[in-house]
């Protein structure tokens, strides 16, 4: 599709769908996020506005990482290697998400006494956990903007970028919609309060810890 001329409404309509088809399915394979997205806002005062604000940032990083790292591959092979870079952003990425999920680890237990809102803490942690998932460039949509650009396309190849971002954005905040809605049902039953219910939020963050090292140690074994 991206070899042909214009592009009638037809073919507009069918390549987005495709690709916003593409990123929400990609999304459901493992380490984008769905579990980062689901323990932080089981420990977090987060709303549905925290949700959406989430597959926003997503959707943002997601496509900057890509086109990022597509001009890299194109411009800067003398320079760098493309999958040296890639590792690179993987280990930021992982990297950031630990540190989060210590940052919330040492909250939840007490350790550190803020004096910040409850909202702050909420919005930068929603902030940090999105630009650390979206970091990590997907290979398919790296594929789809080079070959955009490879033909001369790169307007039609962008476009579509944001189509595959916009469908994995869809459904991490589906996922924290979903989240949300169950903690307000549990608070709601009493189970909120009891035992278990008070330590999971530090359980919560525990398992950001764990998946920030796995995506780390995912990111060194390239």
């Amino acid at each position: 599709m991206l070899g042909r001329g214009e592009w009638g409404v037809g073919v507009w309509l069918a390549a987005l769908a495709v690709a916003f088809g593409m990123g929400a399915v990609h999304a459901l394979s493992p380490g984008h996020g769905k579990t980062i997205v689901a323990a932080f806002l089981v420990g977090s005062r987060g709303t549905w506005r925290h949700a959406l604000l989430l597959g926003g940032v997503v959707t943002l990083t997601h496509t900057v990482s890509v086109f990022g790292l597509g001009m890299a591959t194109l411009y800067l092979t003398a320079y760098v290697r493309a999958d040296e870079l890639a590792r690179t952003m993987g280990v930021v990425a992982g990297a950031s998400i630990v540190l989060v999920g210590m940052w919330l680890l040492l909250q939840r237990t007490g350790v550190l006494a803020h004096g910040h809102s409850h909202e702050v803490e909420t919005n930068g942690g929603i902030l940090a956990l999105a630009v650390g998932g979206g970091l990590v460039p997907c290979p398919s949509a790296l594929v789809l903007l080079l070959t955009a650009i490879s033909l001369q396309r790169v307007g039609v190849g962008l476009v579509l970028l944001v189509g595959f971002s916009a469908g994995m954005a869809v459904v991490l905040t589906g996922i924290g919609l979903g989240v949300v809605y169950g903690k307000g049902r549990w608070g709601e039953s009493g189970l909120g309060g009891s035992v278990w219910g008070r330590r999971l939020p530090v359980v919560a963050a525990g398992v950001i810890v764990l998946v920030g090292v796995w995506m780390t140690g995912m990111a060194l074994r390239g």
